[in-house]
């Protein structure tokens, strides 16, 4: 068998999976806030009921694979934005303003809100903060080692819980989170971690 034949079906069925969760989104978008019909995604992907049910094994768990893929995505956003500064405590300010920025976008806000509030309490138990979002938590890591902190791991925990409480509050109620509170929320983090900055005056 040549090396062809053994790569093109992995690549087919990367795609075909691809094509299904590109589907899945554009179906949760119209849908939102209302859950989406998985014969509806089967429709908009151009497949069957087989070849769906041969990648995901129901509606929880392509909405979980759905924010997995995205998560991904905004890892690799935030990671970008974060080599591009020049010191561990930009990089912190970057991380939380960048993860915030993924509501301030009034498209990936409304796909945020319609993942999450879609998640049945079964694909919430197997996605717990601390796992389905390890790509991303896990990039506080060398910034705040890099700052001398005693208890990093902690820090990076405070940050992270601190942000995601910001996030789902803002998910929750339906609106964008105002410049204030985002500058307030990195002037938090940053003096909890040990870099000293004075207050802002928000008009």
């Amino acid at each position: 068998m040549s090396t062809d034949a053994l790569v093109f079906p992995r690549r087919d069925a990367a795609e075909e999976r691809e094509r299904i969760l590109t589907a899945a989104v554009r179906v949760m978008s119209r849908a939102a806030p209302q859950a989406p019909k998985v014969s509806d995604i089967i429709t908009e992907a151009g497949t069957c009921n087989k070849t769906f049910y041969r990648y995901f094994g129901g509606k929880d768990d392509l909405v979980l694979a759905v924010m997995e893929r995205g998560i991904g995505k905004v890892a690799a956003y935030l990671d970008a934005q974060m080599r591009a500064q020049p010191d561990p405590a930009a990089k912190v300010t970057r991380w939380v303003e960048g993860l915030l920025e993924q509501v301030s976008d009034p498209y990936l806000f409304s796909m945020c809100y319609a993942t999450v509030t879609q998640m049945s309490s079964a694909a919430h138990r197997k996605a717990s903060d601390d796992e389905t979002m390890a790509p991303i938590r896990v990039l506080l890591n060398a910034p705040i080692v890099a700052l001398g902190r005693s208890h990093p791991d902690r820090d990076a925990d405070a940050v992270f819980h601190c942000t995601m409480g910001k996030l789902r509050r803002y998910l929750g109620s339906g609106e964008l989170p105002p410049a204030a509170d985002v500058d307030h929320l990195v002037r938090f983090c940053l003096n909890g971690i040990g870099v000293r900055v004075g207050e802002a005056t928000y008009t």
